[in-house]
């Protein structure tokens, strides 16, 4: 699971930031890589006793960037912050449809990781990214009725008088980030793990009235899961 969080932390960084995550080294035909993708270099070396798979990645990886690219993201957060009732259809209407077209950057980064992976944990990696379509579909569902309520003030203010409490929830689970993780079936201790997370952080979200928001969550979880 570490290395599917890993690989989803990728993507995450491509998304948000769409800027160049490493150099190529002119001495050598190695990547100059931190963090994240430092690991799967090790992942890959490891697997394929070469570089040639990391290179792949990074190609891919670079590939994903330039998809995202495409995606006004400034707009998108103009037009959430403008977000209203009359307004949201038009809304989820125009970006639901972008936002899966995003999804599908990813595609050549999922392909170009499997040589570097256990089978058991591409499983996992697989199972995360093929489950986005559903919790997207499910974040736009009715107008994006769930993603919606995060714009009521009230609800906000009471997510941030619960900060702690779900920092805590999350420093938990990040506690207990440890073991073999690999397999490609979690051990009975480590779905428990996952699911107090989840019941923790739905008990500070009940109290704000979004614990809708878990149901998202719910759905790559599940397919990790399963």
């Amino acid at each position: 699971l570490s290395v599917s969080l890993l690989f989803f932390g990728v993507s995450l960084l491509v998304v948000s930031d769409g800027s160049p995550l490493s150099s190529e080294s002119s001495e050598s035909d190695e990547y100059e890589v931190v963090g994240i993708l430092g690991e799967i270099r090790k992942q890959c070396k490891s697997k394929t006793r070469s570089n040639a798979a990391f290179t792949v990645v990074m190609e891919s990886v670079e590939q994903a960037i330039e998809c995202v690219s495409n995606f006004d993201a400034e707009n998108f957060v103009n037009d959430f912050d403008e977000l209203t009732n009359a307004t949201r259809g038009t809304f989820f209407d125009k970006y639901c449809p972008q936002v899966r077209l995003l999804v599908s950057c990813h595609d050549g980064m999922l392909a170009a990781v499997r040589p570097c992976l256990k089978e058991g944990t591409f499983n996992l990696v697989e199972a995360l990214f093929d489950s986005m379509p559903d919790a997207l579909d499910l974040a736009c569902k009715n107008d994006g009725e769930i993603i919606f309520k995060l714009k009521d003030q009230q609800r906000l203010e009471c997510i941030k008088q619960k900060a702690d409490q779900i920092s805590a929830c999350a420093n938990a689970l990040a506690n207990n980030l440890n073991g073999d993780w690999e397999d490609s079936k979690l051990t009975q201790e480590q779905c428990s793990m996952l699911a107090n997370f989840r019941q923790c952080m739905k008990e500070q979200l009940d109290l704000c009235d979004l614990s809708d928001i878990v149901n998202i969550y719910d759905i790559p979880m599940n397919a990790m899961l399963s």
